[in-house]
Protein backbone atom coordinates (compact mmCIF):
# COMPACT_ATOMS: atom_id res chain seq x y z
CA UNK A 1 0.00 0.00 0.00
CA UNK A 2 2.75 2.36 0.73
CA UNK A 3 4.30 1.57 -2.58
CA UNK A 4 1.07 2.29 -4.37
CA UNK A 5 0.53 5.57 -2.56
CA UNK A 6 3.98 6.76 -3.41
CA UNK A 7 3.47 5.83 -7.03
CA UNK A 8 0.19 7.69 -7.23
CA UNK A 9 1.73 10.72 -5.59
CA UNK A 10 4.55 10.71 -8.05
CA UNK A 11 2.11 10.48 -10.90
CA UNK A 12 0.13 13.41 -9.56
CA UNK A 13 3.25 15.52 -9.23
CA UNK A 14 4.33 14.59 -12.71
CA UNK A 15 0.99 15.65 -14.19
CA UNK A 16 1.12 19.04 -12.41
CA UNK A 17 4.54 19.91 -13.80
CA UNK A 18 3.47 18.87 -17.30
CA UNK A 19 0.45 21.25 -17.18
CA UNK A 20 2.58 24.27 -16.16
CA UNK A 21 4.94 23.82 -19.12
CA UNK A 22 2.05 23.70 -21.63
CA UNK A 23 0.55 27.00 -20.46
CA UNK A 24 3.93 28.74 -20.51
CA UNK A 25 4.54 27.58 -24.05
CA UNK A 26 1.14 28.84 -25.16
CA UNK A 27 1.74 32.24 -23.58
CA UNK A 28 5.17 32.53 -25.23
CA UNK A 29 3.65 31.62 -28.57
CA UNK A 30 1.01 34.32 -28.20
CA UNK A 31 3.59 36.93 -27.20
CA UNK A 32 5.92 36.11 -30.07
CA UNK A 33 3.02 36.00 -32.52
CA UNK A 34 1.80 39.42 -31.39
CA UNK A 35 5.34 40.83 -31.63
CA UNK A 36 5.72 39.37 -35.10
CA UNK A 37 2.42 40.84 -36.28
CA UNK A 38 3.32 44.21 -34.76
CA UNK A 39 6.68 44.19 -36.57
CA UNK A 40 4.98 43.13 -39.77
CA UNK A 41 2.48 45.98 -39.48
CA UNK A 42 5.31 48.43 -38.73
CA UNK A 43 7.25 47.25 -41.77
CA UNK A 44 4.12 47.58 -43.89
CA UNK A 45 3.51 51.13 -42.64
CA UNK A 46 7.12 52.12 -43.19
CA UNK A 47 6.99 50.64 -46.68
CA UNK A 48 3.82 52.58 -47.47
CA UNK A 49 5.37 55.74 -46.04
CA UNK A 50 8.47 55.23 -48.15
CA UNK A 51 6.32 54.69 -51.22
CA UNK A 52 4.33 57.84 -50.43
CA UNK A 53 7.53 59.86 -49.94
CA UNK A 54 8.96 58.61 -53.23
CA UNK A 55 5.71 59.38 -55.04
CA UNK A 56 5.65 62.86 -53.49
CA UNK A 57 9.26 63.57 -54.41
CA UNK A 58 8.65 62.36 -57.96
CA UNK A 59 5.48 64.46 -58.15
CA UNK A 60 7.30 67.60 -56.97
CA UNK A 61 10.12 66.96 -59.41
CA UNK A 62 7.61 66.53 -62.24
CA UNK A 63 5.81 69.73 -61.23
CA UNK A 64 9.03 71.75 -61.28
CA UNK A 65 9.91 70.28 -64.66
CA UNK A 66 7.13 72.49 -66.05
CA UNK A 67 9.43 75.53 -65.84
CA UNK A 68 8.91 78.51 -68.14
CA UNK A 69 11.05 77.58 -71.20
CA UNK A 70 11.57 81.08 -72.61
CA UNK A 71 13.16 82.39 -69.42
CA UNK A 72 15.48 79.39 -69.35
CA UNK A 73 16.45 79.72 -73.00
CA UNK A 74 17.06 83.46 -72.92
CA UNK A 75 18.32 84.08 -69.37
CA UNK A 76 19.07 80.63 -67.84
CA UNK A 77 16.43 81.28 -65.19
CA UNK A 78 14.40 78.44 -63.71
CA UNK A 79 10.90 79.68 -62.85
CA UNK A 80 7.54 77.98 -62.51
CA UNK A 81 4.80 80.14 -64.05
CA UNK A 82 1.80 79.78 -61.70
CA UNK A 83 -0.49 81.53 -64.21
CA UNK A 84 0.34 79.02 -66.99
CA UNK A 85 0.68 81.78 -69.57
CA UNK A 86 -2.33 83.75 -68.37
CA UNK A 87 -2.91 86.92 -66.38
CA UNK A 88 -4.43 85.23 -63.34
CA UNK A 89 -2.54 83.03 -60.93
CA UNK A 90 -4.06 79.53 -60.86
CA UNK A 91 -2.95 77.72 -57.73
CA UNK A 92 -5.83 75.25 -58.14
CA UNK A 93 -4.42 74.08 -61.45
CA UNK A 94 -0.96 73.93 -59.90
CA UNK A 95 -2.34 71.67 -57.15
CA UNK A 96 -4.15 69.59 -59.77
CA UNK A 97 -0.91 69.02 -61.67
CA UNK A 98 0.88 67.97 -58.49
CA UNK A 99 -2.04 65.65 -57.58
CA UNK A 100 -1.85 63.94 -60.99
CA UNK A 101 1.95 63.62 -60.95
CA UNK A 102 1.93 62.14 -57.43
CA UNK A 103 -0.81 59.61 -58.25
CA UNK A 104 0.98 58.54 -61.45
CA UNK A 105 4.11 57.82 -59.43
CA UNK A 106 2.26 55.88 -56.72
CA UNK A 107 2.45 52.09 -57.29
CA UNK A 108 -0.15 50.85 -54.79
CA UNK A 109 -3.89 51.35 -55.13
CA UNK A 110 -4.32 51.96 -51.40
CA UNK A 111 -1.88 54.90 -51.69
CA UNK A 112 -4.35 57.17 -53.49
CA UNK A 113 -3.87 60.93 -53.06
CA UNK A 114 -6.58 62.40 -50.85
CA UNK A 115 -5.65 66.08 -51.03
CA UNK A 116 -3.02 68.64 -52.14
CA UNK A 117 -2.42 72.22 -51.03
CA UNK A 118 0.23 74.65 -52.33
CA UNK A 119 1.53 77.34 -49.99
CA UNK A 120 4.60 79.43 -49.10
CA UNK A 121 5.59 80.36 -52.65
CA UNK A 122 8.80 82.32 -53.16
CA UNK A 123 8.31 84.59 -56.16
CA UNK A 124 11.17 85.75 -58.37
CA UNK A 125 10.27 89.37 -57.49
CA UNK A 126 10.11 88.88 -53.71
CA UNK A 127 12.38 90.90 -51.49
CA UNK A 128 13.08 93.48 -54.21
CA UNK A 129 14.24 90.74 -56.54
CA UNK A 130 16.33 88.83 -53.99
CA UNK A 131 15.21 85.44 -55.36
CA UNK A 132 16.28 86.52 -58.85
CA UNK A 133 19.53 87.88 -57.43
CA UNK A 134 20.37 84.50 -55.88
CA UNK A 135 19.70 82.69 -59.14
CA UNK A 136 21.89 85.13 -61.06
CA UNK A 137 24.74 84.65 -58.59
CA UNK A 138 24.45 80.85 -58.76
CA UNK A 139 24.43 80.94 -62.57
CA UNK A 140 27.70 82.86 -62.66
CA UNK A 141 29.22 80.55 -60.04
CA UNK A 142 28.41 77.62 -62.32
CA UNK A 143 29.89 79.38 -65.33
CA UNK A 144 33.09 80.39 -63.53
CA UNK A 145 33.56 77.14 -61.60
CA UNK A 146 33.18 78.80 -58.19
CA UNK A 147 30.35 76.46 -57.24
CA UNK A 148 32.61 73.44 -57.71
CA UNK A 149 35.30 75.02 -55.55
CA UNK A 150 32.72 75.75 -52.85
CA UNK A 151 31.51 72.16 -52.92
CA UNK A 152 35.06 70.91 -52.39
CA UNK A 153 36.38 73.41 -49.90
CA UNK A 154 33.35 74.70 -48.02
CA UNK A 155 31.12 71.67 -47.58
CA UNK A 156 30.63 72.12 -43.84
CA UNK A 157 30.08 75.87 -44.13
CA UNK A 158 27.57 75.40 -46.95
CA UNK A 159 25.71 72.73 -44.99
CA UNK A 160 25.42 75.01 -41.97
CA UNK A 161 24.31 77.86 -44.23
CA UNK A 162 21.65 75.65 -45.84
CA UNK A 163 20.33 74.63 -42.44
CA UNK A 164 20.24 78.26 -41.33
CA UNK A 165 18.42 79.29 -44.51
CA UNK A 166 15.87 76.51 -44.00
CA UNK A 167 15.26 77.58 -40.42
CA UNK A 168 14.89 81.21 -41.45
CA UNK A 169 12.53 80.26 -44.26
CA UNK A 170 10.29 78.34 -41.87
CA UNK A 171 10.20 81.32 -39.50
CA UNK A 172 9.31 83.68 -42.34
CA UNK A 173 6.53 81.39 -43.53
CA UNK A 174 5.09 81.14 -40.03
CA UNK A 175 4.72 84.91 -39.61
CA UNK A 176 4.06 86.09 -43.12
CA UNK A 177 1.19 85.83 -45.58
CA UNK A 178 1.53 87.35 -49.04
CA UNK A 179 -1.00 88.78 -51.47
CA UNK A 180 -1.71 87.97 -55.11
CA UNK A 181 -2.45 90.42 -57.87
CA UNK A 182 -4.14 89.46 -61.13
CA UNK A 183 -3.85 91.35 -64.42
CA UNK A 184 -7.21 90.76 -66.10
CA UNK A 185 -7.76 94.46 -66.82
CA UNK A 186 -4.29 95.14 -68.16
CA UNK A 187 -4.05 97.02 -71.48
CA UNK A 188 -3.05 94.93 -74.47
CA UNK A 189 -1.69 97.60 -76.81
CA UNK A 190 1.56 98.35 -75.03
CA UNK A 191 3.56 98.93 -78.20
CA UNK A 192 1.28 101.76 -79.26
CA UNK A 193 1.70 103.32 -75.84
CA UNK A 194 5.48 103.02 -76.15
CA UNK A 195 5.55 104.80 -79.49
CA UNK A 196 3.52 107.70 -78.12
CA UNK A 197 6.07 108.27 -75.37
CA UNK A 198 9.02 108.92 -77.66
CA UNK A 199 8.02 112.43 -78.90
CA UNK A 200 7.21 113.44 -75.32
CA UNK A 201 10.62 112.24 -74.17
CA UNK A 202 12.32 114.24 -76.92
CA UNK A 203 10.28 117.28 -75.95
CA UNK A 204 11.49 117.20 -72.36
CA UNK A 205 15.11 116.44 -73.14
CA UNK A 206 17.30 119.17 -71.73
CA UNK A 207 19.33 121.31 -74.09
CA UNK A 208 22.55 120.26 -72.40
CA UNK A 209 21.73 116.57 -72.56
CA UNK A 210 20.82 116.81 -76.24
CA UNK A 211 24.04 118.68 -76.99
CA UNK A 212 26.13 116.19 -75.02
CA UNK A 213 24.50 113.16 -76.62
CA UNK A 214 24.84 114.57 -80.12
CA UNK A 215 28.53 115.30 -79.61
CA UNK A 216 29.40 112.07 -77.79
CA UNK A 217 27.78 109.58 -80.18
CA UNK A 218 30.11 108.72 -83.09
CA UNK A 219 29.08 109.57 -86.63
CA UNK A 220 27.07 106.94 -88.44
CA UNK A 221 25.60 105.46 -85.26
CA UNK A 222 21.86 105.16 -84.80
CA UNK A 223 20.45 106.37 -81.48
CA UNK A 224 17.39 104.36 -80.49
CA UNK A 225 14.13 106.22 -79.87
CA UNK A 226 12.43 103.34 -78.05
CA UNK A 227 10.37 104.14 -74.97
CA UNK A 228 8.43 102.18 -72.35
CA UNK A 229 5.79 102.95 -69.77
CA UNK A 230 7.49 102.64 -66.40
CA UNK A 231 4.17 102.26 -64.59
CA UNK A 232 3.73 98.75 -66.04
CA UNK A 233 7.18 97.46 -65.08
CA UNK A 234 7.84 95.22 -62.04
CA UNK A 235 9.94 97.93 -60.40
CA UNK A 236 7.02 100.40 -60.37
CA UNK A 237 3.72 98.46 -60.32
CA UNK A 238 2.07 96.70 -57.39
CA UNK A 239 3.25 93.09 -57.34
CA UNK A 240 2.02 89.77 -56.01
CA UNK A 241 3.92 89.00 -52.81
CA UNK A 242 5.31 85.68 -51.61
CA UNK A 243 7.40 84.65 -48.63
CA UNK A 244 10.82 85.30 -50.16
CA UNK A 245 12.95 87.78 -48.27
CA UNK A 246 16.49 89.14 -48.80
CA UNK A 247 19.26 87.06 -47.30
CA UNK A 248 21.24 90.14 -46.28
CA UNK A 249 24.30 89.28 -48.38
CA UNK A 250 23.19 90.92 -51.63
CA UNK A 251 25.40 93.99 -51.23
CA UNK A 252 28.52 92.04 -50.31
CA UNK A 253 31.30 92.71 -52.80
CA UNK A 254 31.73 89.22 -54.27
CA UNK A 255 28.00 88.49 -54.47
CA UNK A 256 27.27 91.82 -56.10
CA UNK A 257 30.08 91.50 -58.65
CA UNK A 258 28.88 88.03 -59.62
CA UNK A 259 25.40 89.42 -60.21
CA UNK A 260 26.79 92.33 -62.24
CA UNK A 261 28.67 89.76 -64.33
CA UNK A 262 25.34 88.03 -64.92
CA UNK A 263 23.81 91.29 -66.12
CA UNK A 264 26.72 91.96 -68.47
CA UNK A 265 26.48 88.40 -69.79
CA UNK A 266 22.77 88.45 -70.64
CA UNK A 267 21.98 92.09 -71.45
CA UNK A 268 22.95 94.44 -74.24
CA UNK A 269 24.54 97.87 -73.95
CA UNK A 270 24.90 100.90 -76.22
CA UNK A 271 28.39 100.12 -77.50
CA UNK A 272 27.01 96.90 -79.02
CA UNK A 273 23.76 98.38 -80.33
CA UNK A 274 24.73 101.81 -81.68
CA UNK A 275 26.15 100.49 -84.98
CA UNK A 276 22.88 98.65 -85.68
CA UNK A 277 19.78 100.08 -87.27
CA UNK A 278 16.48 100.01 -85.40
CA UNK A 279 15.37 96.53 -84.36
CA UNK A 280 12.16 95.15 -82.91
CA UNK A 281 12.01 94.38 -79.25
CA UNK A 282 12.28 96.06 -75.88
CA UNK A 283 14.82 98.74 -74.96
CA UNK A 284 18.12 98.54 -76.85
CA UNK A 285 20.38 99.98 -74.17
CA UNK A 286 19.54 97.56 -71.40
CA UNK A 287 22.52 97.97 -69.07
CA UNK A 288 22.11 101.71 -69.39
CA UNK A 289 18.49 101.29 -68.25
CA UNK A 290 19.64 99.28 -65.20
CA UNK A 291 21.93 102.19 -64.32
CA UNK A 292 19.63 105.13 -65.07
CA UNK A 293 16.11 103.68 -64.86
CA UNK A 294 14.59 106.12 -67.39
CA UNK A 295 11.74 105.33 -69.74
CA UNK A 296 13.57 105.89 -73.04
CA UNK A 297 16.78 104.63 -74.61
CA UNK A 298 17.80 108.20 -75.36
CA UNK A 299 17.47 109.30 -71.73
CA UNK A 300 19.32 106.26 -70.43
CA UNK A 301 22.19 106.68 -72.86
CA UNK A 302 22.37 110.40 -72.16
CA UNK A 303 22.51 109.73 -68.42
CA UNK A 304 25.35 107.23 -68.73
CA UNK A 305 27.30 109.43 -71.13
CA UNK A 306 26.92 112.31 -68.69
CA UNK A 307 28.38 110.16 -65.91
CA UNK A 308 31.21 109.05 -68.17
CA UNK A 309 32.05 112.63 -69.15
CA UNK A 310 31.96 113.81 -65.54
CA UNK A 311 34.14 110.90 -64.41
CA UNK A 312 36.69 111.30 -67.18
CA UNK A 313 36.75 115.08 -66.95
CA UNK A 314 37.72 114.87 -63.29
CA UNK A 315 40.54 112.44 -64.09
CA UNK A 316 41.76 114.53 -67.04
CA UNK A 317 41.60 117.74 -65.02
CA UNK A 318 43.79 116.21 -62.32
CA UNK A 319 46.10 114.93 -65.05
CA UNK A 320 46.52 118.46 -66.43
CA UNK A 321 47.18 119.89 -62.96
CA UNK A 322 49.90 117.32 -62.28
CA UNK A 323 51.74 117.68 -65.63
CA UNK A 324 53.57 121.03 -65.79
CA UNK A 325 54.19 121.04 -69.61
CA UNK A 326 50.45 120.91 -70.31
CA UNK A 327 49.53 123.27 -67.50
CA UNK A 328 52.04 125.86 -68.72
CA UNK A 329 50.19 126.05 -72.04
CA UNK A 330 46.98 126.89 -70.21
CA UNK A 331 48.82 129.54 -68.15
CA UNK A 332 50.22 131.17 -71.27
CA UNK A 333 46.80 131.24 -72.97
CA UNK A 334 45.18 132.73 -69.84
CA UNK A 335 47.89 135.36 -69.65
CA UNK A 336 47.37 136.27 -73.30
CA UNK A 337 43.61 136.62 -72.88
CA UNK A 338 43.45 138.34 -69.48
CA UNK A 339 46.93 139.73 -68.96
CA UNK A 340 45.83 143.22 -69.88
CA UNK A 341 43.62 143.32 -66.81
CA UNK A 342 46.62 143.00 -64.52
CA UNK A 343 44.43 141.09 -62.07
CA UNK A 344 46.13 137.88 -60.98
CA UNK A 345 42.84 136.41 -59.65
CA UNK A 346 41.16 136.84 -63.03
CA UNK A 347 44.12 135.27 -64.79
CA UNK A 348 44.20 132.27 -62.43
CA UNK A 349 40.43 131.82 -62.69
CA UNK A 350 40.60 131.89 -66.47
CA UNK A 351 43.43 129.38 -66.36
CA UNK A 352 41.29 126.94 -64.39
CA UNK A 353 38.40 127.42 -66.81
CA UNK A 354 40.73 126.65 -69.71
CA UNK A 355 41.96 123.51 -67.95
CA UNK A 356 38.37 122.38 -67.30
CA UNK A 357 37.37 123.03 -70.91
CA UNK A 358 40.45 121.23 -72.14
CA UNK A 359 39.69 118.26 -69.89
CA UNK A 360 36.10 118.23 -71.17
CA UNK A 361 37.24 118.20 -74.80
CA UNK A 362 39.60 115.29 -74.10
CA UNK A 363 36.79 113.46 -72.25
CA UNK A 364 34.43 113.94 -75.20
CA UNK A 365 36.95 112.30 -77.52
CA UNK A 366 37.49 109.47 -75.02
CA UNK A 367 33.77 108.73 -74.72
CA UNK A 368 33.49 108.55 -78.51
CA UNK A 369 36.40 106.13 -78.53
CA UNK A 370 34.69 103.95 -75.94
CA UNK A 371 31.43 103.88 -77.91
CA UNK A 372 33.40 102.85 -81.00
CA UNK A 373 34.68 99.81 -79.12
CA UNK A 374 38.16 101.10 -78.29
CA UNK A 375 39.81 101.09 -74.87
CA UNK A 376 41.41 103.77 -72.72
CA UNK A 377 44.74 103.44 -70.98
CA UNK A 378 44.38 102.64 -67.30
CA UNK A 379 47.26 105.01 -66.48
CA UNK A 380 47.35 107.93 -68.88
CA UNK A 381 50.55 109.55 -70.10
CA UNK A 382 51.25 112.68 -72.17
CA UNK A 383 51.67 110.37 -75.17
CA UNK A 384 48.07 109.21 -74.75
CA UNK A 385 46.68 112.77 -74.66
CA UNK A 386 44.85 113.37 -77.94
CA UNK A 387 43.49 116.92 -77.97
CA UNK A 388 45.97 119.81 -78.28
CA UNK A 389 44.98 123.08 -76.65
CA UNK A 390 45.10 124.86 -80.00
CA UNK A 391 42.35 122.59 -81.34
CA UNK A 392 40.02 122.77 -78.33
CA UNK A 393 37.33 124.91 -80.00
CA UNK A 394 37.49 122.73 -83.10
CA UNK A 395 37.02 119.59 -81.02
CA UNK A 396 33.97 121.02 -79.24
CA UNK A 397 32.45 121.78 -82.64
CA UNK A 398 33.56 118.59 -84.43
CA UNK A 399 34.81 115.87 -82.03
CA UNK A 400 34.54 113.29 -84.81
CA UNK A 401 37.86 114.35 -86.29
CA UNK A 402 39.59 112.27 -83.57
CA UNK A 403 37.46 109.14 -84.05
CA UNK A 404 40.32 107.44 -85.85
CA UNK A 405 42.70 106.84 -82.98
CA UNK A 406 46.34 107.62 -83.74
CA UNK A 407 47.55 104.96 -81.32
CA UNK A 408 45.79 101.94 -79.93
CA UNK A 409 45.35 101.97 -76.16
CA UNK A 410 44.74 98.98 -73.94
CA UNK A 411 43.10 99.06 -70.56
CA UNK A 412 39.51 100.08 -69.77
CA UNK A 413 36.62 99.41 -72.14
CA UNK A 414 33.06 100.76 -72.16
CA UNK A 415 31.67 97.72 -70.34
CA UNK A 416 34.18 98.17 -67.53
CA UNK A 417 32.89 101.68 -66.93
CA UNK A 418 29.34 100.32 -66.92
CA UNK A 419 30.40 97.81 -64.27
CA UNK A 420 31.68 100.69 -62.15
CA UNK A 421 28.37 102.53 -62.43
CA UNK A 422 26.41 99.34 -61.71
CA UNK A 423 28.46 98.80 -58.56
CA UNK A 424 27.32 102.20 -57.29
CA UNK A 425 23.67 101.10 -57.39
CA UNK A 426 22.10 98.97 -54.65
CA UNK A 427 21.46 95.28 -55.24
CA UNK A 428 17.71 95.89 -54.93
CA UNK A 429 17.78 98.52 -57.68
CA UNK A 430 19.88 96.32 -59.96
CA UNK A 431 17.58 93.33 -59.47
CA UNK A 432 14.28 95.10 -60.05
CA UNK A 433 15.43 97.08 -63.09
CA UNK A 434 16.92 93.92 -64.57
CA UNK A 435 13.57 92.21 -64.03
CA UNK A 436 11.95 95.07 -65.97
CA UNK A 437 14.15 94.23 -68.94
CA UNK A 438 13.66 90.46 -68.61
CA UNK A 439 9.88 90.70 -68.42
CA UNK A 440 9.70 93.19 -71.29
CA UNK A 441 11.90 91.09 -73.57
CA UNK A 442 10.17 87.81 -72.69
CA UNK A 443 6.67 89.19 -73.26
CA UNK A 444 7.64 89.92 -76.85
CA UNK A 445 8.31 86.23 -77.48
CA UNK A 446 5.72 83.97 -79.00
CA UNK A 447 3.22 82.77 -76.41
CA UNK A 448 4.50 84.99 -73.59
CA UNK A 449 2.44 88.15 -74.09
CA UNK A 450 0.73 87.76 -70.70
CA UNK A 451 3.78 86.73 -68.67
CA UNK A 452 4.23 88.53 -65.35
CA UNK A 453 7.32 87.77 -63.33
CA UNK A 454 5.55 88.15 -60.00
CA UNK A 455 3.57 85.04 -60.98
CA UNK A 456 6.81 83.09 -61.44
CA UNK A 457 8.15 81.15 -58.45
CA UNK A 458 11.37 79.27 -57.79
CA UNK A 459 10.45 77.68 -54.44
CA UNK A 460 7.23 76.47 -52.78
CA UNK A 461 5.86 74.18 -50.09
CA UNK A 462 3.25 71.49 -50.78
CA UNK A 463 1.02 69.65 -48.30
CA UNK A 464 -0.05 66.22 -49.60
CA UNK A 465 -2.40 63.65 -48.04
CA UNK A 466 -1.69 60.12 -49.35
CA UNK A 467 -3.96 57.48 -47.87
CA UNK A 468 -3.68 57.87 -44.10
CA UNK A 469 -0.36 59.74 -44.36
CA UNK A 470 0.28 63.48 -44.28
CA UNK A 471 3.41 64.77 -46.01
CA UNK A 472 4.83 68.28 -46.34
CA UNK A 473 7.63 68.99 -48.76
CA UNK A 474 9.46 72.16 -49.79
CA UNK A 475 11.02 72.17 -53.21
CA UNK A 476 12.89 74.68 -55.35
CA UNK A 477 15.36 75.25 -58.13
CA UNK A 478 19.03 75.13 -57.12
Amino acid sequence: MKFLRRSSLKVAVYKKVSGQITIWTALCFLVFTGLYLACLQSVRMQYQKKQAEQATEAGMFSLFSEFEPHLLEQYDLFCLDTSFGGRTERTDELSSHLWEFTENNSAADEMAVEGVEIKNMVRITDGSGSAFFRQGVEIMKEKTGMSLAEDWLLQKVLQERAEENTRKFQEDCARYEGSVRDYEDEEDDEEGEDRSLAPQARQWDGIWNSFTLAKAVPDGCYVSEKAISLETTPSHRELSVGVGLPSGTENQLIQKQLFISYLCEYMKHAQEMLPETERKGYLDYQLEYVIAGKGTDRENLSNVIGKLLLFREGINYIFLLTHPPLREKAEILALMLAGMTGNEGVIKGLEQLILLGWAYGESLVEVRQLLLGNELAAVKTEKDWRVPLSSLLTVLNDPGRYDKATGKQEGICYETFLRMFLTMESAETLSMRALDIIEGETRRMNGCADLHLDHCVDYLTAQIWVGDLYLERSYGYE
